[in-house]
């Protein structure tokens, strides 16, 4: 199994830090490259946009105006089997998501429909329901299957003539649930046989499955850096497929073909992805974005994927000795970094485990999620379930059940 926790900043023993699929730990190398963008600003002000040292080891010096670009190509693409010149940093999926409804191409000749499942994240679900009432568009939910799964024949079934965008996650963020490659590639088949774009939702998948966004057969891929891959928030991602011509009405002056001209009318960027920029990139978040992505792809992704599956499995094996109901799948091929716990009070037993120094967390009051991550032992996936087991044996855990702990965040 990997043991990567040098390369993190991770709290002090005993503590234990199983919430990745929230937010990842901070890279060792993050404080340098902030001291970085520091240094950069006070010492080359708005030249910083033309030219800065390589601090992320593109090969090659860039400027701000140019790091959407540079660090995806050298980063986020081989996370995607991708070719130089198809991937973009985003500010966020919800812009992302955003951007893509408002292209008009995907809706040409008459094509209303909007296909996603009902275990969307909100940043795509609620963005379309919303889109709802601002063009021509008619959400199509497709239910879930047993337990919350993807059911992969619904969803292209509900594929029609009429459909202008199929969004599915590549992870479900409640489930953990993987949809398989070959699940994908099917949905895939059936958008183009209807003349639909594909787009996956990667967020839960980036860094943590291997991806070929190529192969799965999508027009669009787009995922955040915030989670398994620590690249903190104002990180995320959007691939394009080669040849797929999109024009965003949203995109803001970054992405016009001539910014400095400031002509009176916009005009398209020739480079596709640029087409995803908006308004002026917040480029501090940038400067530790790929941290994270360098210590993962320099262990290889199928190795990542092979520790989690591993680390994963002793958990499980730990939850079916207390006798614990799973929610997320099992089986390795469906079964991705989280697992999904139900535990009665599970918002008071999340509670607790954080005085035993133990971080994991709660939906609804219903579930425990948890990811044995990199810079996780089992000996401290051992150390929870032995919590957890104590609590569940005594109870003291619904002594917590009413504190407020002064935010919404688990």
């Amino acid at each position: 199994m990997l043991d990567l926790s040098d390369r993190f900043v991770v709290p002090p023993a005993p503590a234990a830090e199983l919430r990745a699929f929230t937010h990842g730990l901070m890279p060792s190398t993050v404080p340098a490259l902030m001291a970085g963008f520091c240094e950069d600003w006070a010492e080359r002000g708005v030249d910083a946009w033309n030219r800065v040292p390589d601090r992320w080891d593109l090969g090659h010096d860039t400027g701000w105006w140019a790091l959407p670009e540079s660090l995806a190509d050298r980063w986020v693409a081989p996370l995607l089997a991708a070719a130089p010149g198809t991937c973009i940093l985003q500010p966020n999926v919800h812009w992302t998501v955003q951007a893509l409804l408002s292209c008009d191409e995907p809706f040409a000749g008459n094509r209303t429909e909007v296909v996603v499942t009902e275990g969307e994240f909100p940043s795509v679900r609620h963005s379309v329901q919303r889109w709802a009432g601002l063009r021509d568009l008619r959400p199509v939910e497709v239910a879930a299957g047993p337990g919350g799964s993807v059911d992969v024949d619904a969803v292209c079934d509900a594929i029609t003539d009429q459909t202008a965008w199929v969004i599915v996650s590549h992870v479900g963020f409640s489930t953990g649930e993987v949809i398989t490659d070959d699940a994908l590639r099917a949905i895939g088949d059936a958008a183009r046989q209807h003349g639909a774009r594909f787009a996956v939702d990667g967020y839960h998948a980036t860094a943590s499955v291997v991806v070929d966004a190529g192969a799965i057969g999508a027009d669009v891929y787009f995922g955040g850096l915030l989670k398994e891959a620590s690249g903190s928030s104002g990180n995320t991602y959007l691939w394009v497929r080669p040849g797929l011509d999109l024009r965003p009405r949203l995109a803001g002056w970054f992405a016009d073909a001539d910014p400095f001209g400031f002509r009176p009318v916009p005009q398209d960027h020739p480079d596709v992805r640029r087409r995803f920029l908006a308004g002026t990139t917040a480029v501090a978040s940038m400067y530790h974005a790929v941290e994270g992505l360098r210590v993962l792809l320099e262990a290889g992704i199928p190795a990542v994927r092979a520790d989690t599956l591993a680390k994963g499995a002793h958990a499980l094996g730990r939850a079916d000795a207390l006798g614990l109901a799973v929610r997320s799948p099992r089986d390795d091929a469906r079964r991705g970094a989280m697992i999904v716990l139900e535990v009665d009070r599970a918002d008071a037993m999340v509670r607790w485990l954080k005085t035993q120094d133990l971080y994991v967390d709660a939906r609804r009051g219903e579930v425990v999620r948890l990811a044995p991550w990199v810079w996780n032992t089992t000996g401290q996936v051992d150390r929870l379930f032995d919590a957890i087991g104590q609590a569940l044996d005594s109870g003291e855990h619904l002594a917590l059940a009413g504190v407020d702990e002064g935010g919404p965040v688990t």
